[in-house]
């Protein structure tokens, strides 16, 4: 069990077009059958695939090198045309040995991230490890690399900043409104029913918000959000309407490439203080309508004021989480050494067992029968704990030459 046996094939997000790493998703329903399918075709001694909206790694234990003719049998099974195999292709990355696990660990603590230091990572490398352990094509040698990358991560989100501060959008939008002090009951309108309003409906409604509706221009959008979160919904012509019932805040994002919120708008609302959660990019909210009075706008401008500043806190703390990566390659040597010892001496328990039964049961066995009951149980104790003692101090004494080579190296 060699740390060069570790492979990693690698395309992310800076190597290769998001649409293009899609190809290599696989069905849920057909993934264990895929994986244990690769295994026995490409003759691995591990594997472990990890798949997220923005990379794809695929990671073997296996002493032959993964060279390209195994790659074109692995992805045979996404059905790519010419062009698309080639760009794969051409996107892979290679890792072998230390530089494996050294990607893997700056995978599992959010270095190689689109966003720095997210977290949802653990969670996603921890269901690839624990999947193939499951359907018993991990090995022992990717069992020890997963437990490795998870407590090695979660170590590093708790000793360090790297995923101390909000650096998302969506994250800092809901922060703001969390400050507004808005009571669980007060009517809110979500104008669109995107990506990013989906995202900050999440905490609204874990928060408790329940007297939201949402309007979008197109209908099946604003019904589905709303049947999730059981809000209410309408389309986007009826603004006006709901304009003058009053909301006590408004999130916003829309594809729109004008406001969709102007002075004009801002008549319609009766008096009273208005918050405004403004996500669109281009704005959806126009000067006239900010000059309304009591009306308090949080946009993207002052959002990336303070992700710029929040990612400068994470960014500080890299060199901390490398330091960590280098105590756990220490680590994984130790632990693949240690694991070696333990495979070339697991037949050791056995042998002295024999040799304990053939002096009890045949060697001395004349001399035990002319011993009452009393001795005869002493003895057995006697030699069933030197048995004990005789398979743990060799265990030991191996471990801790493995420890001090390590030291000494």
């Amino acid at each position: 069990m060699k740390p060069s046996s570790l492979q990693v094939l690698s395309i992310d997000f800076r190597s290769a077009p998001l649409e293009l790493i899609g190809t290599l998703h696989l069905d849920p329903a057909v993934k264990q059958a895929q994986l244990i399918d690769w295994k026995a075709a490409l003759e691995l001694e591990g594997l472990v695939y990890l798949s997220t909206c923005n990379r794809v790694e695929f990671i073997f234990s296996d002493a032959t090198y993964f060279c390209t003719g195994r790659m074109h049998r692995l992805l045979q099974a996404f059905h790519l045309n010419a062009q698309q195999l080639g760009q794969l292709i051409s996107s892979v990355k290679s890792y072998r040995g230390e530089e494996a696990m050294t990607h893997l660990l700056r995978v599992a603590c959010g270095l190689e991230s689109m966003v720095l230091g997210e977290r949802e990572i653990i969670t996603q490398l921890r269901e690839a490890f624990d999947c193939s352990t499951e359907i018993r094509i991990a090995g022992d040698h990717l069992r020890i690399t997963g437990r490795l990358l998870i407590e090695t991560a979660k170590r590093i989100f708790t000793d360090t900043a790297i995923g101390s501060k909000p650096v998302s959008v969506n994250s800092l939008g809901w922060l703001s409104m969390a400050e507004w002090g808005l009571e669980k009951e007060a009517p809110i309108l979500m104008i669109g029913a995107g990506q990013t309003n989906r995202n900050v409906a999440r905490f609204m409604k874990e928060s408790g918000f329940h007297n939201v509706t949402i309007l979008n221009r197109s209908e099946s959008p604003a019904h589905q959000l709303a049947s999730e979160f059981q809000w209410k919904w309408d389309t986007l012509e009826t603004l006006p309407h709901h304009l003058k019932r009053g909301p006590r805040a408004i999130v916003i994002c829309t594809s729109s490439t004008t406001p969709i919120l102007s002075g004009e708008e801002a008549r319609i609302i009766p008096s009273g203080s208005l918050h405004v959660l403004d996500l669109g990019l281009p704005s959806d909210t126009d000067a006239a309508f900010r000059m309304r009075p009591d009306t308090h706008v949080v946009d993207l401008s002052v959002l990336n004021t303070q992700i710029d500043a929040n990612l400068a806190v994470r960014k500080s703390a890299i060199a901390s989480c490398e330091e960590h990566i280098q105590e756990a390659l220490t680590a994984y040597q130790s632990r693949l050494q240690q694991r070696q010892v333990e495979i070339a001496m697991r037949e050791l328990p056995a042998s002295i067992s024999a040799i304990r039964e053939t002096a009890l049961g045949e060697i001395f066995a004349q001399d035990l029968s002319r011993l009452d009951d009393e001795t005869r149980e002493l003895i057995g104790r006697i030699v069933g704990y030197m048995e004990k003692k005789y398979v743990g101090v060799p265990m030991k004494l191996a471990r801790k030459a493995v420890l001090d080579q390590l030291r000494q190296s």
